[in-house]
């Protein structure tokens, strides 16, 4: 059993305890090298044994059946949230597991509602067991419109997608809501997390810079499915650094242009390289990839502190990067991609 945080023993002692945890599992994370050796291996099965052999023994894949290896990926990624879920069972660790976690409700929010409106039947491999909330508490207020048992957040969220969808009739209206209402919800919630002044600016700029990229990628795909800038404005998330004036001062210009109007920013190389790749491969790919470099880049502090909470934000991200990364590297392989191209689609490493 792991020591956990509580609100009378939220010092330097107890966040040395579980940072020193967290570091431990750090051992565990992914290496450009090890990476780099996955990417130029033969066959799945080849960059399998890379990985199992990399003295990272939390991964185990079926090689009888390399296909299968979102069953592994899936396992390790809830092992490592029930990890981190019972060192933070109160207090400021606890408002972090949600702001994880949460991600997890949101898509399986989303799954289930267009299962409900396209009529389609959801697997269970679609479905995570991730996410803060029931999944049988989710499909009694979706599929039954029955909130008994949902938080209050969460029952509005699905009544306002309900109603806008029944306006729009767009299943990516659902993503649009969804992408907004999420980090709507976590600033709300940071609100009520009483944390020392450095833990709360590190907290608020790493929520921000997702809000921030969030509406930058947002408009761009607002803009590539050319709605109008009313459209734009119902999604845009207020809460973050980056202007949203900025945003809607620009929209009607060509997106070629976006770059250069937007230059001033510390997003400049993320909307500049990831507009250029669209325009050339008509692919929002690398804009998702430098978003994600962007972000796991600013949490790298993490492993520079010993008494804070940027080491288990640091790990979180890291661990998600890592199963994303092996998730693309097995996908290509299966796919009979070349290394080069597989490379162009891993994100930076942590470690």
């Amino acid at each position: 059993m792991f020591k956990y945080f509580t609100a009378d023993t939220n010092n330097q002692e107890e966040y040395a305890f579980a940072n020193g945890r967290i570091k431990k599992l750090e051992k565990g994370l992914l290496t450009k090298d090890l990476l780099d050796r996955m990417i130029k291996s033969t066959d799945t099965i080849s960059a399998i044994k890379i990985l199992m052999e990399g003295n990272l023994n939390n991964y185990s894949f079926d090689l009888n059946n390399p296909e299968n290896y979102e069953d592994s990926l899936n396992r390790e990624l809830l092992s490592s949230y029930n990890i981190i879920k019972d060192i933070s069972k109160v207090s400021t660790f606890n408002f972090l597991y949600f702001t994880f976690a949460s991600k997890y409700d949101f898509h399986n929010i989303k799954i289930l509602i267009k299962s409900k409106y396209l009529k389609e039947d959801v697997s269970d491999k679609l479905i995570s067991p991730i996410g803060t909330i029931n999944i049988k508490k989710l499909n009694l207020a979706i599929i039954d419109e029955k909130y008994e048992d949902l938080p209050n957040s969460f029952e509005f969220l699905i009544k306002k997608i309900f109603l806008e969808y029944s306006k729009f009739k767009d299943p990516e209206i659902i993503d649009f809501i969804l992408d907004k209402e999420r980090y709507v919800m976590i600033f709300n919630k940071i609100k009520e997390v009483e944390v020392i002044e450095t833990e709360e600016n590190f907290l608020k700029r790493f929520i921000k810079i997702n809000i921030d990229l969030n509406n930058i990628i947002s408009s761009i795909r607002a803009k590539i499915r050319g709605e109008e800038k009313i459209f734009l404005k119902n999604f845009l998330i207020s809460e973050g650094d980056f202007n949203i004036k900025n945003i809607v001062a620009v929209y009607d210009s060509p997106l070629s242009s976006w770059p250069e109007k937007l230059v001033y920013t510390d997003y400049k190389n993320v909307i500049e390289l990831g507009i250029k790749y669209f325009q050339k491969n008509n692919s929002l790919m690398e804009l998702e990839k430098l978003r994600d470099n962007f972000i796991i880049n600013f949490t790298k502090v993490g492993k520079l502190i010993t008494f804070g909470i940027e080491p288990l934000v640091g790990f979180m991200v890291a661990k998600e990067n890592d199963i994303k990364n092996i998730r693309i590297i097995l996908s290509g392989k299966l796919n009979k991609l070349l290394p080069s191209t597989i490379k162009e689609s891993v994100r930076d490493t942590y470690v």
